[in-house]
Order: C-alpha cells, then structure tokens, then sequence
C-alpha cells in the first residue's frame, strides 16, 4: 500500500496576507492593514482663506474633492480642518495635527513637515497635488518687474504676499522688502491698488479669479511677465505622525498621484481647472 500523502494546510486570507507581507509582494495599502500601521483617522489643516480653485468658501474646490477621493480609497477618515496658514504650520510643527494639504516645498518647513522625497532628497513631484504659479502684479504703468533672474526697479519698494507663503522666502533672497501681514488675496490687491505696496507676489489662479471678479481693481492692476516660480503642491505630515504611520503617508502620495492622473478626476474638477497638473 502507499502510504497516503498528508493534507495540505488551508490558508486563510489573512495567513496569505501575512504571508504576502512578509514576501514584500502586498501592496503598500495591505502591507500598512498587515503591520497594524493605519491611524484611525488623519487630521490635515489647510488656510481658512479662500484659494480659487484649491479651496473655495462654500463648497469643496479641487483640494477638497482631492482628498475625498483619496480617503475612499486609502480606507481612513481623513478631516481637514481650516485655520489661518502660520497656526496650521505652527500646528503641524508641534504635531498637534497630523499634516496639512497645499504645501509648497520651503527649507524651513522641511526641517518638522514630512515631504514625499526621490532617493536624492529632492521632493517627490509625481506625488503632489497640484502645481501653482507665481507672479508679480503691479499697478499698470508701473516700472517695477522681474527678468527671470532678478527684480527690476525694485530698490526700497515694498511688496506684499500672503502671511506665512514660500514666495515670501524666494523674494527676500531677491533682496525685496516683503510685508506679509495679509492673507487674503483680495484684501493684498486693495492694499495694492491703494499705494500701500509697489508689487504684490501672487498664486496666478488666485489673483486671476479676484481681477476677474472685481473690475475696479482690474482696471488698474495688471500681471508682470514672466512669473517668479511654479511650485508642486503637497500634503505634508508632522514628524510625528510619520513615525507612527510610514506605510499610510506613503500610500496616501500614492493615491494623490494616482487621483490626479485619473480621467474621472480630471472630469470632477474639470469645471474648476482648464488642465489638472
């Protein structure tokens, strides 16, 4: 007689997802269930000021619906709270919430705010939300602009950009005085229009939409060419929270990228942005 052959073991599913995990072949998502890594929520702030199309008073703007598509897919509640942009950095900083959307890169955040980053340390562009431009806006007739490497007639004059912004950083190595104690565009354009600042440094999308709406400032205030920067945008999180929680920060700059890629994105927010980038 042969002797009999022994049964095989029964895997259940979450023996082969273990097995999976420690294989390296689970996806980031499984692999963050596996080890236990996913929070029970995320607490991301963002600026209580309304940034035409990322973020608009009264209804969810690209950033919004951003993070909604992202938080069906990633499985974890994710709750964005508005406050003034200094007290979400400080907030981020201090780790009293987990992150913050609509984070361009700057030196100084990067020393408490975690980036998606290439192997070279540079920050990850595939994984942002969004890019933005920046730009000069001055009042028509005015002789003040910027070359493409350096401000021009610019010597004494004051410029105003958005309390706690990374532009403000970029021109004061240009060697400009910066006054950012506004944050709202609209509110930098009237003060702008009404001598207090020479130029104001903008997001283009922003400063756009407000001389589109309001005639009296876009008659006398135009966009000087060409513009500072463009910036990624990103959602950053504090130290703290990526200690915890690698494996679902990573996953979440997953799906951002994968979101904004995606033609049913593009199609959500088609009537906010001419092209999502």
């Amino acid at each position: 007689m042969h002797a009999r052959r022994p049964a095989r073991p029964v895997l259940t599913a979450a023996a082969l997802a273990a097995t999976a995990t420690l294989l390296g072949l689970a996806s980031p998502a499984s692999r963050a269930q596996a080890a236990g890594d996913k929070p029970e929520k995320i607490s991301l702030c963002h600026s209580h000021e309304e940034a035409y199309p990322w973020l608009i008073l009264g209804k969810p703007g690209y950033s919004v619906l951003m993070m909604q598509a992202v938080e069906k897919q990633l499985g974890v509640p994710v709750k964005l709270l508005p406050m003034p942009w200094k007290q979400c950095l400080a907030e981020v900083k201090s780790g009293a919430v987990d992150g913050a959307i609509n984070a361009s890169w700057a030196a100084d955040r990067a020393e408490y705010a975690v980036y998606p980053v290439k192997l070279d340390g540079e920050a990850d562009a595939t994984k942002r939300m969004y890019r933005a431009t920046y730009a000069l806006y001055r009042l028509k007739g005015s002789g003040l602009g910027f070359d493409g490497q350096k401000l021009v007639g610019a010597e004494g004059a004051l410029i105003g950009a958005p309390t706690g912004y990374s532009v403000v950083g970029q021109l004061t190595k240009l060697g400009a005085k910066v006054d950012d104690s506004a944050n709202a565009t609209g509110e930098i354009l009237k003060r702008l229009v009404a001598g207090k600042y020479a130029a104001v440094a903008l997001q283009t999308t922003e400063a756009d939409d407000t001389l589109h709406d309001v005639a009296d400032i876009r008659a006398k205030v135009e966009r000087v060419s060409p513009p500072l920067a463009e910036k990624p945008y990103f959602t950053v999180f504090s130290k703290a929270f990526y200690g915890k929680h690698q494996l679902t920060a990573k996953e979440l700059w997953r799906l951002e990228g994968k979101t904004r890629e995606s033609a049913e994105f593009k199609a959500q927010v088609a009537h906010l942005v001419k092209a999502v980038d």
